[in-house]
């Protein structure tokens, strides 16, 4: 994968964290690869917020990059930058805020004004 990936939606269940590219790639990571998540709660799994490199849970002060997620599955190489598959942070304010996770994937296109 030489061009970079932008990163549409990301998704949890009761086993992994998922993310997918706007151009349909995925990646996912097991919950039972990282000590802080598997041990967590659902609410705590699902309490997460998405930043330009990756996921973070607040609650339980876990970071994963996307690229590191899309390298293990094959999908990228690592680069100086750690931006190979990113995410555009949409506008937010606490009348309507983002939704962050869900029992299904979680659209984020509609939400997101891209340059």
């Amino acid at each position: 994968m030489a061009d970079k990936k932008q990163i549409a939606r990301v998704w949890v269940d009761d086993h992994a964290v998922y993310a997918e590219t706007k151009d349909g790639l995925r990646a996912s990571y097991a919950f039972a690869q990282w000590p802080r998540l598997r041990n967590a709660t659902d609410a705590q799994r699902r309490d997460f917020y998405l930043s330009y490199h990756g996921i973070h849970w607040p609650q339980i002060d876990e970071d994963l990059n996307f690229e590191g997620m899309f390298y293990d599955a094959g999908l990228c190489d690592i680069t100086p930058t750690e931006d190979a598959v990113y995410y555009l942070t949409p506008y937010t304010t606490e009348e309507d805020p983002l939704p962050t996770a869900a029992e299904e994937p979680v659209e984020y296109g509609e939400k997101l004004s891209f340059p």
